[in-house]
C-alpha cells in the first residue's frame, strides 16, 4: 500500500511539474503570435471605446476616439473632441471646438497619452496565464500579463486577442490605487501606405495657432 501510494504521488508530481510549463508556454506563444502580427505592417488604423472605473465610485467615464499610427513617433489620435498630430519632430493639438492649435515638440506629450501607452503596452508585458472565451460570438485567447515592466503604474493586465490572426480587441489594466480602465478596439487594420500629410496639420486662418516650442 506504501509503495502505491508513493506512485501515485510521484506520478502526481510529474504531471504537476510537466503540465505547468506547457501553459507558461502556451500564454508566451499566443503572445509572440501577437507580436509577429504587429510585425507584419508599420502602420495601423483603429476606433477604441475607453470605459474608466474609478475606484470606490459607481461613475463611469466614457471616451470614444480613432488613431492612425506610423512610424518613428508618427500619429494621428482623435478623442473628446482633440486631436493629436505627430510627425515624429512636432506635435500639434488641435482643439476642434475652440478653433485653436498648441504646437508642442514631441517630447511634452503625456506617456498617458503616447499611442503605444495606450492601446499597445501589453506587448510589452510577460505572459503569465492564457484561456479561450467567446467575445460577441467569436472565439477570443484572454491573456493574463505581468506588468512589471511598468513599476507601480499598473497592478493587473489582461488583453483578449482575435483567435483568428492575434491582433488585440480587448484590453483591461487596473492601477495602483484600484482605477480600471477598459479599451475596446474596433475596425483595427494594417495601413500599406500613408503619406506625409497623415501625419502633419493643415494650417488655416480660421484656426489660431500657439507655437509653444
Amino acid at each position: 500500500m506504501r509503495y502505491f501510494k508513493n506512485s501515485v504521488f510521484l506520478l502526481l508530481c510529474f504531471l504537476f511539474v510537466g503540465v505547468m510549463p506547457l501553459y507558461a508556454s502556451s500564454a508566451d506563444d499566443v503572445l509572440q503570435k501577437s507580436k509577429a502580427w504587429f510585425k507584419t505592417g508599420t502602420s495601423w488604423s483603429l476606433d477604441f471605446d475607453v470605459k474608466v472605473y474609478p475606484a470606490g465610485s459607481p461613475d463611469v467615464s466614457q471616451q470614444k476616439g480613432s488613431l492612425l499610427v506610423g512610424e518613428k513617433n508618427k500619429f494621428r489620435l482623435s478623442v473628446s473632441g482633440i486631436t493629436f498630430i505627430s510627425d515624429g519632430v512636432s506635435l500639434w493639438q488641435w482643439n476642434i471646438e475652440q478653433r485653436q492649435v498648441l504646437i508642442k515638440s514631441i517630447e511634452d506629450l503625456s506617456s498617458a497619452l503616447h499611442p503605444s501607452e495606450l492601446l499597445f503596452k501589453y506587448l510589452n508585458c510577460r505572459a503569465i496565464s492564457v484561456r479561450e472565451e467567446q467575445w460577441k460570438k467569436k472565439k477570443v485567447y484572454v491573456l493574463t500579463l505581468d506588468p512589471a515592466k511598468y513599476g507601480d503604474q499598473f497592478k493587473a493586465m489582461e488583453v483578449w486577442l482575435s483567435a483568428k490572426d492575434y491582433s488585440p480587441i480587448r484590453l483591461f489594466t487596473v492601477d495602483h490605487i484600484d482605477n480600471a480602465s477598459q479599451y475596446e478596439i474596433s475596425n483595427l487594420k494594417i495601413v500599406k501606405k500613408t503619406t506625409l500629410a497623415d501625419f502633419t496639420f493643415k494650417s488655416s486662418k480660421e484656426i489660431d495657432e500657439v507655437d509653444m516650442r
